[in-house]
């Protein structure tokens, strides 16, 4: 329709919600209900459960957006717990799941089940929700009473017949618990937000194939800032390139047109085995920050290798293995994310 949208967590605090519609300057509301009595909102809401807020018409859309319109704004805490607006555009998205289709969905010849677990206010929800629908799959939004439940997650997966799903390395952990895995007819899992450790990996692999074939595993690594996805290693682990990295997965290698970097504090590539900072170019890069011009400017900066392209400082360590792909070693700063 052309507008691009803002994700709000309704179960926030209500002093995050305010700031978020505040600092988005956002004209419509879309909610379930009606609107708290402590949210103040003056433009136009929307119940999507009243029927009278839909107007049905035989007209053809129209495409009013070009590929640099904005698509969405996802806030994060960030280091200093007040919100901060990601802003991302339609292109984007695109390379995102252009991405996607070439690197995991190409490798199946039928229609996909897609199960979404994130909640729709995080980023990862964009990797589901459009790689599900734009390419011709079925999305199936998981309740969030079996996201954080092993057991009743392997029922949703066998009831749905569900062939991919998103996930973190916590889910896999309660898969690993659950007492029935039995049937469970997951191909692929797209596991990320935060360090994947290779022994979780190695006993989940190991208990599903004692019920059959187990189903691939991607270890995809990207800030909200980069698109979701930057990178992604798709796990094989007998592969030497598996063997040969310590305790964690690698991150891969760029996820489509995406360039990597691994610089020192003078903007210099380091070598292989070297650690130093993690830069992130290429089309997957965000507009950067709602609001926040100062900020945008010193973390999305200009790429020294690559003139009039920009690169996001992502305050992440890693190191470039010998087989091109990267690991991910931990925060600059410590911070857990």
């Amino acid at each position: 329709a052309g507008g691009a949208y803002v994700p709000i967590d309704p179960y926030s605090p209500s002093e995050r919600i305010h700031y978020i519609v505040r600092d988005s300057g956002i004209n419509v509301l879309l909610l379930r209900g009606k609107l708290p009595d402590n949210i103040v909102f003056s433009e136009t809401c929307i119940d999507i459960l009243e029927e009278h807020a839909y107007h049905e018409t035989d007209a053809n859309l129209a495409l009013p957006c070009r590929s640099n319109q904005l698509a969405y704004a996802i806030y994060t805490s960030g280091t200093t717990g007040t919100p901060k607006g990601t802003l991302i555009e339609h292109r984007q998205v695109i390379h995102l799941i252009e991405g996607l289709r070439r690197q995991v969905y190409s490798a199946y010849d039928s229609s996909l089940h897609v199960a979404m677990l994130a909640p729709y206010y995080f980023d990862a929800s964009v990797q589901q929700m459009y790689a599900s629908l734009l390419l011709g799959h079925t999305l199936f939004i998981v309740p969030q009473e079996a996201v954080s439940d092993g057991a009743a997650l392997c029922d949703y997966y066998r009831k749905h017949r569900i062939d991919i799903t998103d996930g973190t390395p916590a889910h896999l952990k309660l898969l690993i618990a659950a007492d029935d895995r039995q049937g469970v007819p997951l191909r692929h899992l797209l596991i990320g937000g935060e360090a994947l450790s290779k022994t979780t990996v190695t006993k989940f692999m190991h208990l599903f194939t004692v019920h059959g074939a187990a189903p691939v595993i991607t270890n995809v690594y990207g800030p909200t800032k980069t698109c979701v996805d930057a990178s992604l290693f798709n796990i094989d682990v007998s592969a030497d390139d598996w063997t040969r990295s310590q305790i964690h997965a690698p991150i891969g290698k760029p996820l489509g047109n995406n360039r990597m970097y691994i610089l020192d504090s003078l903007q210099r590539l380091q070598p292989v085995g070297v650690q130093g900072e993690l830069y992130i170019a290429g089309d997957g890069v965000g507009c950067g920050y709602l609001n926040l011009p100062e900020l945008t400017n010193e973390k999305f900066v200009d790429d020294p290798l690559i003139p009039s392209s920009r690169m996001y400082r992502t305050g992440d360590l890693a190191r470039l293995l010998p087989d091109g792909n990267i690991e991910f070693i931990g925060r600059i700063d410590q911070q857990v994310k």
